[in-house]
């Protein structure tokens, strides 16, 4: 058997000698892990497990719609629950869980299941794919393994993660084989229509407003390979946005020709801010992310820095200018 068979086997037997389930995904949560633990509480609570799911940040309005999300619970609304196993979805370190980290202190063990490069394996069952396109496809190939039923609520999810994690299937990380299994989900019955309205044609208001404020913060870098936007928390309340309404920002700066790395600069606190790294081409940008104790994958990572908003943007630019190849004079 192979390690990552074995590493499936290990959890379907942990799960099926558990009664209390706890999940958890990484703050600001996105729809690969949103859609993942859909999945998993879907099925556990379908088997009469006592499952329920923890995340630092409330579920944004645009994933409200996948099933169970009425069983993702915060720290000021979690219900008395003492798991007799954990499950983290799509952490690739303890800081991504925050103050969720607390659980996996307690006499439980604890599963990690991630695609990260990167993952500091803090679980007593680690099983990290980071060839997986989503989170999304390693719960679909658990499900297979268990000889599990996919319904079509789980379809759905599963659909969602893959979906929002490869860009509409745009992203390099788009295979033949995530495809497929795009396919199978809809011969399944994951619901195509619903998640593409509710994920990118229901956005709110706030969102437009949001965009607003930040448009006039793009800043493009003399040679055009490398562009910004910034959100500040004036910009924020403004805009009466929330964290969720940031979701997608990060990519009006990479539409634009030329650029090679997209960068955003949000506002978390005083002077903290978090960037996020997009990139086309060759460029590794988890490498960067990585150089300020970030992580991700190599075309989508993220690191959290302190200091002002100059300082922040003067670290990492000087990052991605030293990861960009000169440019060819001609002669």
């Amino acid at each position: 058997m192979n390690p990552v068979d074995l590493q499936q086997q290990q959890i379907l037997q942990m799960l099926s000698q558990a009664s209390k389930v706890l999940l958890i995904v990484h703050k600001v949560p996105d729809g690969d892990c949103l859609g993942s633990v859909s999945a998993m509480l879907t099925r556990l609570r379908g088997q009469g497990l006592q499952a329920i799911a923890y995340c630092d940040d409330p579920v944004p309005d645009s994933y409200r719609f996948l099933p169970a999300m009425d069983q993702v619970f915060q720290a000021s609304t979690i219900p008395e629950f003492t798991p007799e196993l954990v499950i983290v979805i799509d952490c690739a370190d303890e800081g991504r869980i925050g103050d969720g980290s607390r659980f996996l202190q307690g006499q439980a063990p604890v599963i990690n299941i991630d695609h990260h490069v990167g993952n500091s394996q803090f679980g007593h069952i680690n099983w990290v794919d980071s060839q997986a396109a989503a989170c999304g496809e390693m719960i679909y190939r658990l499900c297979t393994t268990a000889s599990w039923h996919i319904t079509d609520d789980m379809a759905t999810a599963i659909y969602t993660s893959l979906m929002t994690d490869t860009g509409s299937f745009q992203y390099a990380n788009t295979t033949p084989q995530t495809l497929r299994l795009a396919a199978d989900l809809r011969e399944m019955g994951a619901r195509t229509d619903e998640i593409r309205e509710k994920v990118f044609e229901s956005r709110p208001r706030a969102f437009v407003n949001l965009l607003a404020q930040i448009l006039p913060t793009l800043e493009v870098s003399d040679d055009g390979r490398v562009a910004s936007l910034t959100v500040t928390r004036e910009a924020m309340v403004q805009a009466g946005a929330s964290e969720g309404d940031c979701d997608g920002l990060i990519n009006y700066p990479r539409f634009l020709a030329g650029v090679q790395v997209a960068l955003l600069f949000k506002e978390a606190g005083e002077e903290i801010f978090r960037v996020g790294f997009r990139s086309k081409g060759n460029i590794d940008v988890y490498a960067i992310a990585r150089q300020f104790g970030g992580g991700g994958h190599r075309k989508a990572s993220g690191c959290t820095l302190s200091g002002t908003l100059a300082e922040v943007k003067q670290q990492v630019l000087g990052a991605v200018r030293s990861s960009l190849e000169p440019l060819e004079i001609p002669t």
